[in-house]
Order: structure tokens, then sequence, then C-alpha cells
């Protein structure tokens, strides 16, 4: 099995989509069974070959799959001996539902907030193709979004309110274990730990909390990841 992902120096590993299938295959016990290929954003010849231009992409005894939530569906429908990511049919298309919902706005305040130190930690080739891309997208140069990148905070903190309440009674966001919905949202702060030494959370945030038991689950893997401190 190989996954396919963003490069970035250091070993900083942040795309927030490969996240999700990283602690997916963690769920699932595949993990050990899997290679790691960093694809470039200036070259993506290694999955372009067949048809696509995102990551993640998952190849898997010459099945290949594109987009983080088909990759989980495979895996989930692929490897049914192994632990569900969703729990049923039912919790499979709501949390598509929840998909559809969190990545265009989430990701574009956390986008606002990080962007400038997503382009730091990016190899030199790649520079250019983020910078002339993420400028194009924002509609303002990458420096100029930097300097009002604290106002987003508190804006990303209230999108995150109906999470808060999901996980004030529990330990994640169906009860006591984790499943793909939690790695939806987890990835999110992946990104931003993987690339930023800003600080978007609160210790007094049950988010922070729960935040640091999914850094903490299959062994600390999230936590042995190369990023910055969380304080």
């Amino acid at each position: 099995m190989i996954l396919y992902e963003l490069d970035a120096i250091n070993e900083q590993y942040f795309s927030p989509y490969t996240w999700r299938i990283l602690m997916s295959l963690n769920h699932k016990n595949l993990y050990k069974n899997t290679k790691r290929v960093q694809v470039k954003f200036s070259d993506k010849s290694l999955i372009n070959h067949k048809g696509f231009n995102t990551v993640p992409v998952l190849e898997d005894k010459g099945i290949w799959i594109n987009e983080s939530f088909e990759i989980a569906k495979y895996l989930e429908q692929k490897y049914t001996d192994t632990p569900s990511l969703f729990g049923g049919e039912k919790s499979m298309k709501l949390t598509f539902i929840i998909n559809q919902m969190l990545d265009p706005k989430i990701l574009s305040i956390l986008a606002r907030i990080i962007v400038a130190d997503v382009y730091k930690v990016l190899k030199p080739e790649d520079k250019k193709y983020f910078r002339e891309t993420r400028e194009k997208m924002l509609n303002k140069k990458i420096e100029d979004v930097e300097l009002e990148s604290d106002k987003y905070i508190p804006i990303f903190q209230k999108e995150l309110n109906p999470f808060r309440k999901i996980i004030k009674n529990n330990d994640y966001m169906t009860g006591n274990h984790p499943v793909y919905c939690d790695y939806l949202l987890f990835g999110f702060f992946m990104w931003a730990r993987n690339s930023s030494p800003k600080q978007i959370l609160v210790k007094d945030d049950v988010l922070w909390h729960w935040r640091n038991r999914m850094l903490n689950l299959f062994n600390g893997f999230a936590k042995k990841s190369n990023g910055f401190e969380i304080k």
C-alpha cells in the first residue's frame, strides 16, 4: 500500500486531508503496511499519470483512489475485518454531510491564519507555485494575509462551537472511541501544528484536551510527527 502526500522541509508533512488518512490507516491497523511517498506542489508526475492532481492518493494492489473521504470509504469496505471507521452505513452518510459542511469554511479561515507559515516550510522548488496559486485564491499577497492573521483566530475558534458541544460530554465525537469524524477535524489541527507556531486553541478549551487525546492516539503517532510545540 502506498500513500502519496505533500512534501515539506524537515519532514513536516502537513496536508490536512492526508492526515485524515494517516489516522485512518492507524485506526484500521494498516499503517505498518503503508509506504509514504512525497509529492511536490510543483511536480505531481507521480500521481498525474493516473489523472490525479491533489493528495492524498492511495495505491493498494493496483487500485488507485483519490480524495480523503473516498479513500476512507475504500478502507472501510475493503478491510472489513479491521476496526470500523464509521460504525455503519448510516454513520458514513452522516459523516459525508459533515465533511461537505466542514471543509470549505474551516479551510478558508485557517488558511488565512497559517498560509505564511506553510510557505516557510515548503521545499524551495515549491514556493513559486504555492505563492502564485494561494495569492490568487486569497486575492492578496501572502505577506499581507499574514498581517491580518491574528484577527482570524477568534473567528476560527467560533466556528468550532458545534464541536465543543459534542465533545463537552464525550472523549471523542461519538463517545469513548475515535471515528472518522474525529479525523476529519483533527486533520486541520495537524495542518496547523506541523506548519505553524501559532497557538489556535487555549488550554481551558474542551477542544484543546480533545486535540491532545488525538495527538496521543496510536502510541502518540501524530505527536511524534515533526511540527511545532503546542502550548
